[in-house]
């Protein structure tokens, strides 16, 4: 199995420049609160009413960011949406995330296969559900969920990188010279892309 595979869940893909993973979440601003050491969310625009399900999806966002903090918030508006909504597929990968996070594979794995047979479009829950794949050694079921993510998401660097390293390690080194070379169309400055590209172009490839 390759050694260095992004994770691709939240910051530490970091090879990815991370972007809005779902737009149509309204913008939130988050805001301390100095008497608990908590953080809250306000919306924005100012709103006295609040969506259960978007203030979930909002929740997961801000512990993607890095705020670990707000991860025990974002699991219980989660499942309160879930609730509600038991076959939402954004949800249920965004709760397969938080799941995946505290190392309850299992449980993160079921969410994001339901998320895709609800939404076979989802990158996220395609994607991190491969990096579950991955590392059980399911490599063929991990390639084919990274290969229909980058197909939809070529701009997502991390993602493209695992293909590569993944293909390297099996010594298919014409694969991940393409897939690098695909990297570098959207991420032309990408250290470890052209670092890997170099060694795939030399006399003697190699993946390290």
């Amino acid at each position: 199995m390759p050694s260095s595979l992004s994770t691709d869940i939240a910051h530490t893909e970091v090879t990815d420049h991370r972007i809005l993973r779902r737009p149509e979440v309204a913008p939130q601003l988050l805001q301390p609160i100095p008497e608990v050491g908590k953080p809250r969310l306000v919306p924005f625009p100012a709103s006295e009413k609040t969506d259960a399900r978007d203030e979930a999806l909002a929740w997961e966002s801000v512990v993607e960011s890095g705020m670990t903090t707000a991860e025990p918030m974002a699991e219980q508006a989660l499942r309160t949406a879930l609730r509600t909504s038991p076959e939402d597929p954004a949800v249920l990968s965004a709760l397969g995330y938080i799941a995946q996070r505290q190392g309850a594979t299992e449980s993160a794995q079921a969410l994001y296969q339901k998320a895709l047979a609800i939404d076979p479009t989802l990158v996220d829950a395609a994607t991190n559900l491969a990096v579950i794949d991955a590392k059980v050694g399911h490599l063929q079921e991990a390639v084919k969920l990274w290969q229909g993510a980058f197909e939809r998401a070529p701009y997502r660097s991390g993602i493209g990188m695992n293909l590569a390293k993944t293909f390297c390690e099996t010594k298919q080194y014409n694969a991940a010279r393409d897939y690098v070379l695909r990297v570098l169309e959207f991420n032309p400055d990408l250290s470890s892309a052209k670092e890997l590209l170099n060694r795939l172009n030399s006399s003697s490839p190699s993946c390290q």
